[in-house]
């Protein structure tokens, strides 16, 4: 069996190459440091780890039979080429925790107004011209997969009144919601959410979703995260609103478009709190990759059913 590793999060560690060769008994693990690399390891490949060049090596894999992503979302992987060719593919969605203990600090920053402390210049006297949003009572969190789920944990173990939101009005957050809706009833209760967390996949249903309309249901006070795609939220939408003095806050760690430049207008606009795809990301990340890949190969190899598995054929995917 040949393995090759691309991560797009880290560099593979020695320990972790030696312990896949363990694994496998008898395989060649390449380990791609460039495009060029990748293209000429991918030919020979059975088995892809990361999803750093997949999209450029998919056209010259010839005996390529399944791909781990490290990432969560399938949206920017090459579907049609996987399909194509029949290779099986699964995700990772091992770091939900860590991203839904993101959106919690980033709701919690723009409610306490604490963040303000941090993005002024150092002046030697107190701030204290903008008081704390209300004490949040209920949470909508829009997408009840993996993150959503971890979302909704956490929000309903501090007391607060759960909403989840769907497409089916279901999802595997729905232990966590005291009530849920489907697409068709949803927004409808936006003007109940103090707080509003985005947990969605990028797809034709939800591009572009949260538009200036569904804004301007939400609260005067009411805060917005987004840790899902920044394809979900229309950002222009959201400037126009946050400088209309409506809403409490944002809180994006998805942004599209992202800003280019230092003197991008975006970084004046008020009470946006704008972060660099840092949700996902913790000092230990890269040892839980390759502990995550190993399990996945050993489940692999023995037949057993792969976590985070991909149904290729599902529609939106």
């Amino acid at each position: 069996m040949n393995i090759l590793l691309m991560y797009s999060t880290h560099e593979p560690s020695e320990a972790h190459v030696s312990r896949l060769k363990a694994i496998t008994q008898k395989s060649h693990v390449a380990v791609a440091h460039s495009e060029e690399e990748a293209i000429r390891a991918a030919e020979e490949a059975d088995v892809i780890f990361g999803h750093r060049y997949l999209r450029q090596v998919m056209p010259h894999v010839r005996r390529l039979k399944w791909v781990q992503s490290t990432a969560g979302g399938t949206d920017r992987l090459p579907l049609q080429m996987l399909r194509d060719k029949q290779v099986i593919l699964s995700r990772c969605t091992l770091f939900s925790d860590v991203i839904a203990r993101f959106a919690l600090k980033l709701s919690d920053s723009l409610v306490t107004r604490k963040v303000d402390e941090f993005l002024r210049p150092s002046q030697p006297k107190w701030h204290l011209e903008l008081a704390p949003l209300p004490s949040p009572k209920t949470a909508m969190v829009v997408g009840m997969s993996h993150i959503g789920r971890e979302i909704a944990k956490i929000l309903k173990s501090r007391g607060l009144f759960v909403i989840g939101a769907s497409r089916s009005g279901e999802g595997l957050a729905a232990p966590f919601c005291e009530a849920r809706y489907n697409a068709e009833s949803w927004p409808t209760h936006l003007k109940e959410a103090d707080l509003c967390f985005l947990a969605l996949p990028r797809n034709t249903s939800t591009e572009a979703l949260f538009d200036e309309g569904m804004l301007q249901s939400l609260p005067k006070h009411a805060v917005l995260v987004n840790v899902g795609r920044g394809e979900t939220l229309q950002t222009e939408a959201l400037v126009k609103v946050l400088r209309g003095s409506h809403l409490g806050g944002a809180g994006l760690d998805v942004i599209v478009p992202e800003p280019v430049s230092e003197s991008d207008s975006i970084w004046k606009t008020p009470r946006l709190l704008i972060t660099s795809h840092a949700a996902a990301h913790f000092p230990e990340r890269g040892p839980a990759i390759e502990a995550f890949a190993e399990r996945q190969l050993k489940q692999y190899l023995s037949k057993e059913t792969i976590e985070d598995l991909v149904d290729l054929n599902r529609e939106g995917v």
